[in-house]
């Protein structure tokens, strides 16, 4: 009788310490706290360098965090930042960048590590988000 409880029990322990091990679809990031505009890597796909216009890239993420003029570069910035998964994951600080020349095409689009501590959020700013 004993050792059927106690198969049991380890058999319980072994499902939640695999299930751990993983994201489970929509609780991945349950309780984060999230700052900015997510790019996902199908968005990223959309957008075709020497082709995709800036209101194609509108149409595709919105309109940009911020914006920066460089020589005759038009670059729009996609900022995002999520802290404090519920389930095992990652802090994501990340940025979005998408250049355009004087005619508004695309020119290059990429990702980069994101703006440590730029967030109008207090409880980012002090995770160093």
């Amino acid at each position: 009788m004993k050792s059927k409880i106690a198969t049991r029990i380890a058999m319980v322990a072994c499902v939640i310490g695999l299930t751990a091990c993983g994201t489970v679809p929509g609780l991945s990031d349950l309780g984060a706290m999230k700052t900015g505009t997510q790019v996902s890597a199908e968005q990223m796909s959309q957008i075709v360098d020497n082709k995709s216009k800036q209101e194609d890239v509108i149409a595709v993420i919105g309109h940009p965090n911020r914006k920066a003029q460089v020589g005759n570069k038009v670059i729009w910035y996609y900022d995002f930042t999520q802290i404090g998964q519920a389930v095992i994951g990652r802090n994501i600080s990340e940025t979005t960048s998408v250049e355009f020349n004087a005619k508004g095409i695309v020119t290059a689009h990429y990702k980069t590590g994101g703006q440590p501590g730029n967030s109008n959020n207090a409880l980012l700013r002090a995770a160093g988000q």
